[in-house]
């Protein structure tokens, strides 16, 4: 068939027809394409309306503004789904942030709902919280907690301690009281059964210390290893833990996660153990009947009250000891048992064992009334907040600038034109030339003061145990993000342990926004809702670390951050030999070697309130023998006391220096053996788990030193574009936790052994 090429010819008749036909095919193709489309997306919304869930967060209903909250999902269908979930929040400053994980993945059925454990922090206690749910990696329903779901937020700073027991722990009967009789604030949390109790170490985060029952048989026997490993890691990762332990105590010891942090080893248990070394310490008029107690051959710690059988068995009713970064206070009865329940003196016991957890509300300053915030964490933002290159204007400046406007425009423009030159009209010219002048130095000065380029500064603190053979390191940064724009970081690690290359940072960080409690700019209990309306943006887990995208910085605007690591480290035995001297708790001889692969810089040795010198550098294996000189004592060395002119003087804090960066983490690490807030004027609650003051009393040492450069390395993107951070304040501190053997304390506590204790 020939088909005509000429314009003005008609197309033949069925070529008409073919073409009508195809156009009328790929229209009923892209209606159908469409109504596919649609009946996907009513697919997707259909099973929205299947989904139902409900939330449990925190411990019995409580959680802590500013520190990782669990939330337990319960996932309900109506048919077999899979999918993922998500949780949506607020940070510290009010901009919205969605916490996403590969391993949140539900599975579940008709009849057969899923449980998924979700934990994220929160920066206010008024906004709302999401948990969306994602099914084939699409948006399908949102669920909004309600007040019941969201529990009771407590503020950042509260004391909080947990129960594990049975419902007759009445842990508020320990409530202190200041001098003035005034109550303080104190939070409890009671889990009385096994599924209240978290299956990881993050569930107790904000908690200031767990009182430990033994008397539960059903928690005793029905928590699993994962919840164990979370109590264990809990408290060697700096925690604090109140064991009460009596005739259940043999049950729970016999599980290795809980036998790894005892002072010995748990014998048996008795009933009859007399309570008159109790009523004793006390001054208690009431009488306790017998005690059902658990018998432990301490090999190490400190012991407050020694018991005995009515067969003249000695025991420890009362000691403590370290296990890791943390710290154990021991009572070898149940403190929820029917005759501690029914005993009028149980608050006093109970104010005794938690004497040491927190420090006390009399001792609160008000040195720093004037500043914005009353916690050291808000000294530390203030201190990182500071950029070398990155220039602040303030009020003075801007008055100098429109004074000198004023006076070009006013006096000085009239006598010109007008007085000199006799032609008022110049002033509309000189007018337009003195602002165009005025805009264009401010824009030379902001150029020049604020930079385009980014810039990070950290703070990392890097723990290090030899009992434990763990490090954990927690980081702390401000990023000037120059140019606005969406940020996304990632942060690396090198290992540090002497037997492995720290050449290479190929570990990837954990990282999280880092806030701030009070009411000032930034702080948890602020009014403002949002800051500068940015957009949400997002934190993702990869492996053991995670990411942060899509983080919005305004211009010259700056950001806080959080990250941290574990890993194990490898520190050979034969490497600590540190020992007490004869006769002596609180001096120190032997030594120890540098277990890293780096250098370690102007190191100090904290040991039981004395300071020693140590080498100024500290090559890695290198042995460094204790210093037969006087050691100086702790305080003396933290408050920078000095005789001067036959009369002690010492250098108070100052808490608008916002420079020294490494007495600061100094006084952080040690705040308690300083003087605490007595000495700084400010609070150290919201980053207590960094106060490393009562391991100096249980046979800890604890060389304070920091690294030649920083352990971690930042991966930094501005609107998809790789830049080059400038490096700006960086300090690494290392705080290597060593054990130290007392010569003078020895333990024997079995059955039919004799007892020297102190």
């Amino acid at each position: 068939m020939q088909i005509s090429t000429s314009p003005n010819e008609p197309l033949p008749s069925k070529l008409r027809q073919r073409l009508f036909s195809s156009f009328l095919t790929v229209l009923f193709s892209a209606l159908g394409l469409m109504l596919n489309s649609e009946r996907l997306h009513a697919q997707v919304q259909t099973s929205s309306d299947e989904v139902s869930l409900s939330v449990r967060s925190g411990l019995e209903g409580r959680w802590k503004v500013g520190f990782p909250t669990w939330h337990r999902v319960q996932v309900e269908v109506t048919r077999a789904l899979t999918g993922t979930l998500e949780i949506q929040t607020f940070d510290g400053d009010g901009n919205g942030v969605t916490y996403s994980d590969p391993k949140w993945v539900f599975q579940a059925s008709p009849g057969s709902p899923a449980l998924v454990d979700l934990y994220a922090k929160h920066g206010r206690a008024d906004r709302p919280i999401r948990v969306v749910v994602l099914i084939e990696g699409k948006y399908t329903s949102a669920h909004v907690l309600t007040d019941q779901e969201r529990g009771q937020a407590l503020l950042a700073t509260d004391p909080w301690v947990i129960g594990i027991g049975t419902t007759h722990l009445n842990l508020d009967q320990g409530l202190m009281k200041s001098a003035g009789g005034r109550a303080e604030e104190l939070r409890v949390s009671e889990l009385t059964s096994v599924g209240e109790i978290p299956s990881g170490m993050l569930g107790y985060s904000g908690a200031d210390v767990i009182v430990f029952s033994s008397s539960n048989p059903q928690i005793n026997q029905g928590m699993t290893a994962q919840q164990r490993l979370g109590i264990r890691d809990w408290l060697g990762l700096g925690g604090q833990m109140i064991l009460t332990w009596g005739k259940g105590g043999p049950t729970l010891a016999s599980y290795p996660e809980f036998e790894e942090f005892l002072a010995g080893r748990l014998i048996e248990s008795a009933q009859d153990c007399e309570p008159g070394p109790i009523e004793s310490l006390l001054g208690s008029q009431d009488q306790l009947d017998m005690l059902e107690t658990s018998i432990l051959k301490m090999t190490s710690g400190k012991l407050d009250v020694l018991g005995v059988t009515a067969s003249r068995v000695r025991l420890p009713l009362i000691a403590r000891w370290a296990y890791g970064t943390g710290s154990v206070t021991w009572l070898a009865t149940e403190i929820d048992s029917p005759q501690m329940a029914a005993w009028e003196t149980r608050p006093s016991l109970l104010k005794y064992l938690m004497k040491e957890c927190w420090e006390k509300a009399e001792s609160k300053s008000n040195r720093s009334a004037f500043l914005p915030y009353d916690d050291l964490s808000g000294q530390l933002n203030a201190m990182l907040d500071r950029f070398p290159d990155l220039h602040l204007g303030n009020l003075g400046h801007l008055v100098l600038i429109a004074g000198l406007l004023a006076l070009l425009i006013g006096p000085l423009d009239y006598f010109l034109t007008v007085k000199y030159l006799h032609k008022p009209r110049l002033t509309w010219w000189t007018l337009l030339a003195c602002s165009l002048a005025t805009i264009a130095i401010t824009t030379m000065f902001f150029r020049a003061w604020k930079p385009q380029d980014p810039s990070i500064n950290t703070l990392e603190l890097i723990d290090v145990n030899d009992q434990t053979q763990q490090l954990q390191a927690r980081g702390f940064a401000h990023c000037y993000g120059g140019k606005s724009g969406l940020y996304d970081f990632n942060s690396f690690h090198r290992p540090l342990s002497s037997d492995s290359d720290g050449s290479t940072f190929r570990e990837v960080n954990r990282l999280d926004w880092f806030g701030q409690p009070g009411k000032g700019i930034g702080g948890f209990e602020s009014s403002v809702t949002s800051q500068l309306g940015l957009p949400d943006y997002g934190i993702g887990s990869v492996g053991t670390g995670s990411f942060i995208r899509g983080l919005g910085v305004p211009t010259a605007g700056t950001k806080a951050l959080e990250y941290s690591w574990n890993e194990k480290v490898s520190i050979q035995e034969e490497s600590n030999g540190l020992t007490t001297v004869s006769g002596k708790d609180d001096l120190l001889q032997g030594s120890f070697s540098n277990p890293f692969n780096v250098d370690l810089l102007d190191g100090v040795l904290y040991f039981s309130g004395r300071v020693y010198a140590i080498p100024g550098r500290i090559r890695p294996n290198e042995r460094v023998p204790i210093s037969t000189s006087i050691p100086k004592d702790i305080q003396r060395r933290l408050q920078r006391r000095a005789f001067v002119s036959g009369q002690e003087q010492g250098v108070a804090w100052n808490p608008s220096d916002n420079d020294n960066l490494e007495r600061l983490a100094e006084l952080m690490s040690f705040f308690r053996s300083a003087g605490g807030t007595s000495y700084m004027g400010l609070q150290h609650r919201y980053l207590a788990s960094l106060d490393c003051s009562d391991l100096l009393k249980l046979d800890r040492a604890i060389l304070f030193a920091r690294l030649p450069e920083s352990a971690s390395k930042w991966n930094l993107q501005r609107d998809g574009v790789q830049q080059n951070a400038i490096q700006g304040k960086r300090l690494t501190v290392v705080r290597l936790v060593l054990s130290v053997q007392n010569s003078n304390r020895s333990f024997s506590l079995l059955k039919d052994g004799p007892t020297n204790a102190p």
